[in-house]
């Protein structure tokens, strides 16, 4: 996984992912003792100024970003000032991606940022596929393949706090499917993926609202009897105290910093009921956000990229729904309301502080929960129905490397020669990446390709073991 992510990082120009100037910015500052910059002479107030070298200032995207046929080449001009609307953000995950980089001495190399971030993401995605490796529905664990959309690895392959948020809510999800089935699971299974979920509200305050929409469909997917015996004092202080605790750290550091949710540069004059209807006719744009508009939402993917993952959803749909109880149908249902309505919940909140700043890739760590809820359900009974769910199965896996590599060769596609340039991607080129990017292109497929064969190679050991014990570590009692 970790080469699929490192090809996107090479591959996408320096700061050609949003607001990476003000992450990289913030993630210097942090390794080296700043923690919230100085006030910036002429920009609002949530912007401020960090000290650092020249070399890592912001070239002049206005050259290319918003207008899609301009290759990345132009962005020549350097500004010297480190100008970040990131520095009163906390700074857990800034830490993090920072003092590694500049540990090893790496710290004017952006590229040396964008990796060590997706090494965190990579090894929490790696941790959710060992969860659910080990549960009592591993056949389906290679699903999670299809959580990860263009857009999430885009971001995985930047600077940017929302990619931890989103591998940690895999990992997250991972932990309550095992919690939520597997009467004989460990405890340490429930403690991970409490402190995992303090860790996400660290980094990213507002994840307790995603948080919440992730627990309510859990407890409605959950059998009563599961529930009674999860319910106890131990457990419950357990589940909450280290979020709570995350909360009030997080509360103190937004006091420190003084963070308010405002935007001094945009105005809105939308009431309220102007906005939430907005916000409803932007559902098709949100959707097609979360799969993948890269770059600053200027770089749209080509059609077939998004229908195959509409058609990938139907899938997994389709293996859920067959198996599921009337309650895990419920579960279901709740995932799709929760997702239509957390930009409605966003945008009325910011609507009158800075305008309507819900995006697609908001909705990720609720999208990825569609791929854990199929985990929750029996194996089928009939032969039949066995072998049809597997050909669902790897039929997902095919259809998301097509999508993928597509979507990574549109990507350089649009920063090498522009969106509706030449194909195939030979010199010359306006921009080209450190590696030449039709050989991106193939490590990335052959590495997409050995990342699903190890997701499926356990199909013979699990169908072996498919007689003993079927059904063994379901939730108890009916729902």
């Amino acid at each position: 996984m970790l080469v699929v992510v490192a090809t996107w990082a090479i591959g996408v120009p320096r700061f050609a992912s949003p607001d990476e100037p003000a992450h990289v910015y913030k993630a210097y500052a942090t390794a080296h003792g700043h923690l919230l910059g100085k006030a910036a002479p002429g920009f609002p107030n949530n912007l401020r100024e960090f000290d650092g070298p020249a070399s890592i200032g912001p070239p002049n995207l206005g050259c290319y970003v918003g207008q899609p046929d301009v290759p990345a080449g132009c962005d020549t001009e350097i500004s010297p000032r480190l100008i970040s609307s990131a520095a009163r953000y906390p700074p857990w995950y800034y830490g993090l991606v920072g003092l590694p980089v500049v540990a090893t001495g790496q710290s004017e190399r952006i590229v040396a940022y964008r990796l060590v971030s997706a090494v965190l993401c990579v090894g929490l995605l790696a941790l959710a596929m060992l969860l659910t490796k080990r549960s009592r529905r591993s056949d389906l664990s290679v699903l999670q393949v299809a959580a990860v959309t263009p857009m999430a690895l885009f971001l995985m392959a930047s600077v940017n706090p929302n990619a931890i948020e989103i591998a940690v809510f895999v990992a997250i999800w991972a932990c309550l499917a095992r919690v939520a089935t597997d009467s004989d699971v460990p405890h340490g299974v429930l403690i991970l993926g409490s402190f995992l979920a303090a860790a996400v509200v660290l980094m990213r305050p507002i994840s307790i609202v995603w948080l919440a929409g992730m627990v309510a469909v859990v407890l409605i997917a959950m059998s009563a009897a599961r529930r009674r015996q999860l319910y106890t004092w131990r457990t419950l202080a357990w589940v909450t105290g280290p979020t709570a605790g995350a909360l009030v750290i997080s509360w103190i550091w937004a006091v420190y910093a003084k963070i308010e949710v405002k935007d001094d540069r945009l105005t809105n004059t939308l009431s309220l009921g102007a906005a939430l209807r907005r916000s409803v006719d932007n559902w098709p744009g949100y959707f097609r956000q979360t799969i993948g508009v890269l770059g600053w939402l200027d770089t749209v993917m080509p059609s077939f990229v998004y229908a195959i993952w509409i058609v990938v959803l139907v899938a997994i749909a389709v293996v859920h729904l067959r198996g599921a109880s009337a309650r895990r149908v419920m579960a279901f249902a709740a995932l799709i309301v929760v997702w239509l309505a957390l930009p409605l919940l966003i945008n009325g909140f910011t609507n009158a502080r800075a305008g309507l700043t819900y995006q697609g890739r908001y909705s990720l760590p609720i999208f990825v929960g569609v791929a854990f809820l199929p985990l929750w359900n029996e194996r089928p009974s009939l032969r039949r129905s066995q072998v049809l769910q597997r050909g669902l199965v790897i039929a997902v896996v095919a259809l998301v490397i097509v999508a993928e590599v597509g979507a990574l060769w549109q990507t350089l596609r649009r920063f090498t020669v522009g969106a509706h340039g030449k194909i195939v991607l030979t010199e010359p080129l306006p921009w080209e990446p450190s590696i030449t990017p039709m050989a991106l292109i193939a490590i990335n497929a052959v590495a997409m390709l050995g990342l699903s064969w190890l997701a499926l190679r356990s199909w013979g050991q699990v169908e072996a073991a498919a007689g003993e014990g079927h059904g063994e570590g379901a939730e108890h009692g009916t729902d």
